[in-house]
């Protein structure tokens, strides 16, 4: 069961996901939209914040298109915690002993720095990832995003925490209610 003050990090592809759902304003629709759904509901009924690691920054920063790279880090700078890592030679550490698993870099990484900062959970749809390094900590709970929505077992009908001001169009969409 959720519990409220659970720390919720997500990695670059969900904060890429949760920033286009969150302007699209249309409903998604595509294979990922009960994933993007998720993040949104997450967001409004059961968190402060997200957080993004030191890792999910800096892959923002390659994004190679300005606007949209402009778009992240305004988002990321306002809207998201990103706490930064207190011991870089536990991260190092264990970054190299999650590539015996797993040959991403930057997954294994943002694994190492959730563990060090403590989250509860950490958010992807990257099954991969998922496949390869949902077992490999003993303090995070690596799960997309409609999985951890579900975990959080809200009666149809909740009321949100937080929702989008009167002046943002999507405070008259219906598709993120639960």
């Amino acid at each position: 069961m959720f519990k409220s003050h659970a720390h919720i990090g997500i990695d670059s592809h969900c904060l890429s996901y949760l920033l286009d759902a969150i302007t699209g304003i249309v409903e998604p629709t595509d294979s990922l939209a009960g994933e993007r759904k998720a993040l949104i509901r997450i967001w409004f009924y059961a968190l402060d914040a997200y957080f993004v690691t030191p890792t999910v920054v800096e892959e923002c920063k390659k994004i190679r298109d300005a606007e949209r790279k402009e778009f992240h880090r305004n988002f990321i700078d306002s809207l998201f915690c990103d706490p930064q890592t207190r011991d870089a030679e536990y991260v190092k550490n264990r970054t190299t002993a999650l590539l015996c698993v797993h040959a991403k870099v930057g997954d294994c990484k943002i694994l190492a720095e959730s563990e060090e900062i403590e989250l509860d959970v950490l958010l992807t749809y990257d099954q991969r990832f998922l496949r390869r390094l949902g077992h490999s900590s003993a303090s995070i709970r690596l799960m997309t995003p409609s999985a951890h929505w579900e975990s959080l077992r809200l009666p149809h009908g909740a009321q949100p925490r937080t929702k989008p001001h009167q002046t943002n169009p999507l405070s008259t969409q219906t598709w993120w209610r639960w």
